[in-house]
């Protein structure tokens, strides 16, 4: 299967932390962060439900406000109409 990417870009002014608090919850959907550039980062999707989770955190959520999505490869489209609402999971206690 082929991977999907997002390439994101942080503006200068938040703090590093602020940037890894970020790809950190990117990295929760299973997605793999790699860095390009000083403000620059590719987030790599090896799944359509890392796709779908990750776009919409990017579109949908506070992550908007904080990045842009600057590129896109694979499944991975630069629009927030493209994901709906990831389904919660459900876990057994």
């Amino acid at each position: 299967m082929d991977e999907s990417t997002f390439t994101i870009a942080f503006p200068e002014h938040p703090p590093r932390e602020k940037w890894q608090y970020i790809l950190d919850q990117l990295a929760d959907t299973g997605a793999s962060i790699e860095q390009q550039g000083e403000h620059n980062f590719v987030v790599v999707c090896a799944k359509p439900t890392q796709t779908e989770g990750v776009g919409w955190a990017l579109f949908h959520t506070h992550i908007n406000n904080m990045c842009k999505v600057v590129a896109t490869s694979g499944s991975a489209l630069a629009q927030a109409s493209a994901y709906s609402s990831p389904q919660k999971m459900r876990h057994s206690k």
